[in-house]
């Protein structure tokens, strides 16, 4: 009884299954990386296959933008880049209506009795990979900047603030589904992984800090390596995002990107003082400071104040 049953359950299922599938996948929100693709049907449609099943000559359409990528028991079979209808064929899910032979469709039925009748012993799924530019991902990081100035005879550790905004996009979907998303149900999204990401892109910075640290930098030149180090990271960084995680860095820029304020201070009294040693400067900054003084002494009436202004002319 339970070999008729399985016969028949096999006959019921597989000839739901012998109908080909429309998968099409909107556009997908730059806060996801993937999505599974599921088949087109309305109510009425006579197509009521499982869900897991995409028959040979189906059509799997690509829009702009995206990449569809085909997983049959776990494994990638097929990867669909150009965008537009893409014939799905994959000789292990046969059907009337893409030219199987009885043979053929014999095989699959005696597959399916023996795991019951109702299993086709295979899953087959789409997903579709965002491959469009993600944007305004945020970074930032605090690290030792050395600076140098040769005329202070200056070389400091400071600490430089840097942050800004990072873009990244799949260049490697093979790479993204095996070693990053896997065979997630539905969505996999972007939030899932960036913070991992935002930490390798601060070690490039922390990096590039590091070698530039080798030149002399005043701090008035800081400005003028911004569009180095943007290049530097971004080169550095899709060296081993390729490879590792199959995603590359578009662009990065830096919105902050300077010295914290207690050293820029701290800078800027070293070079004041540094002035002062110069006897000529010396000489006009108190010429200054005793020229103030003597007009608030002048607005200010008091016998102390002219007592201090006569004073001080004396000893002019």
């Amino acid at each position: 009884m339970g070999i008729l049953k399985a016969v028949f359950a096999s006959l019921n299922t597989e000839a739901k299954d012998q109908w080909k599938e429309f998968f099409y996948c909107n556009s997908i929100p730059s806060e996801l990386l993937m999505v599974r693709g599921m088949k087109q049907a309305s109510k009425q449609s006579a197509n009521k296959g499982s869900d897991d099943i995409i028959t040979d000559g189906s059509v799997i359409a690509v829009s702009d933008g995206q990449c569809a990528i085909v997983v049959s028991n776990g494994k990638i079979i097929s990867v669909f880049r150009e965008s537009g209808e893409n014939i799905f064929r994959s000789g292990e899910t046969f059907g009337a209506f893409s030219g199987s032979s009885m043979k053929q469709l014999g095989k699959e039925m005696g597959r399916r009795i023996s795991f019951g009748g109702d299993m086709p012993a295979i899953k087959q799924r789409v997903y579709y990979l965002n491959t469009k530019e993600i944007p305004g991902i945020p970074f930032g990081i605090k690290a030792p900047f050395r600076i140098q100035d040769e005329n202070l005879k200056l070389d400091i550790d400071c600490t430089l603030e840097a942050s800004g905004l990072f873009s990244f996009r799949i260049c490697e979907p093979e790479i993204v589904y095996k070693k990053l998303i896997g065979n997630v149900e539905r969505v996999y999204g972007v939030s899932w992984f960036v913070s991992q990401m935002k930490a390798e892109v601060n070690g490039m910075i922390l990096s590039a800090f590091k070698d530039f640290c080798e030149r002399s930098v005043r701090p008035s030149e800081l400005g003028d390596l911004i569009p180095q180090i943007e290049t530097y990271v971004v080169e550095k960084a899709n060296e081993k995002l390729r490879q590792l995680r199959g995603i590359e860095i578009v662009s990065l820029a830096f919105e902050k990107f300077c010295l914290i304020d207690a050293d820029m201070q701290m800078i800027k009294e070293l070079q004041r003082n540094a002035v002062l040693t110069n006897l000529n400067m010396a000489a006009a900054t108190l010429a200054g400071a005793q020229a103030e003084a003597m007009v608030n002494a002048a607005q200010n009436h008091s016998a102390g104040a002219l007592l201090g202004l006569g004073m001080m002319g004396s000893v002019i």
